[in-house]
């Protein structure tokens, strides 16, 4: 495994738990530490991926594009991310391009299903949620094969999001179901509160906003006791937007703007501009019908 590979499982292992800090500053020592040693090819990768952390896309395809590395082990990484800022930004032909010449250079398995979940995802957001499922299924059968449960659990989950675009609410929580009964046997708390998130965020789907609100605050006690702060800013602006639904508005305010303050607290940028957007969008309506 090259140093990339290992500093890269490192940074995602931080960003996984939240520590969206902590990733930005094993990303910062290791292009201080490669400008040092004038290698810009790993320097400009470096930065690429700070950029992208930051939100800056066209900056962040610039270093990626000088990032030639030697080691064709390592191009795998600077493909990946290109593809996921494309797929973020809504470029999906150069997503699907950049996906499927990084699943060319992989040679890990769990690489080769980390892309084919990303390509799932890049078809998903085309609408063609056939083929996202077919991928996400390889990714499952994969992660089986090779006992790689975590991945498993992912590729679940992924499965279930396709049969939720479908409209198949009721066939997509097996798989949900069976991704939280997979987190629970790891030991993966995380993993549990995506999957109560997601069931939870289904019963908001069919309508049972009672039931999803009894999962969404249970995730949150979950992402509370082991200090996921990135889950505990999805979950507060998800109990907002369930309250909203209810009808709820003073709660909803409340909640995201929860959301905000933790989404700021840990330089979450995505996170804070949808909570900015609900809140201005709340506050505005209850202008809208204060008496003159």
């Amino acid at each position: 495994m090259t140093r990339l590979h290992e500093m890269m499982d490192d940074i995602e292992r931080q960003r996984r738990r939240g520590n969206f800090k902590g990733a930005e500053n094993l990303a910062k020592l290791e292009m201080k530490e490669y400008e040092l040693q004038e290698d810009m090819s790993y320097f400009n990768f470096y930065r690429g991926l700070l950029w992208y952390l930051h939100d800056y896309p066209h900056e962040a395809l610039m270093c990626f594009n000088n990032a030639l590395l030697t080691d064709d082990k390592d191009m795998f990484y600077t493909y990946k991310f290109k593809g996921v800022v494309y797929l973020e930004n809504g470029r999906l032909e150069q997503a699907q391009d950049s996906f499927e010449t990084a699943i060319g250079l992989a040679e890990e398995k769990s690489d080769i299903i980390s892309i084919l979940n990303c390509l799932g995802n890049t078809y998903l957001r085309t609408g063609n949620t056939q083929r996202a499922l077919e991928l996400y299924s390889e990714a499952l059968e994969m992660s089986y094969n090779e006992g790689l449960d975590d991945w498993a659990q992912t590729s679940l989950t992924n499965v279930g999001v396709a049969h939720v675009n479908m409209g198949d609410y009721k066939g997509s929580m097996k798989f949900f179901e069976g991704a939280l009964e997979l987190a629970k046997a790891i030991g993966d708390p995380r993993g549990e509160r995506i999957c109560l998130n997601n069931i939870a965020g289904t019963f908001n789907n069919m309508g049972q906003h009672q039931e999803a609100m009894a999962l969404f605050q249970d995730a949150l006690k979950i992402a509370e006791q082991a200090n996921d702060v990135y889950g505990i800013r999805v979950l507060y602006a998800n109990i907002g937007y369930t309250h909203r639904l209810i009808g709820n508005m003073d709660l909803s305010l409340e909640y995201y703007n929860r959301a905000l303050e933790t989404a700021q607290q840990i330089g979450d940028h995505t996170g804070e501009a949808i909570a900015r957007y609900w809140i201005n969008s709340l506050q505005e309506g209850k202008k809208r019908f204060v008496a003159p």
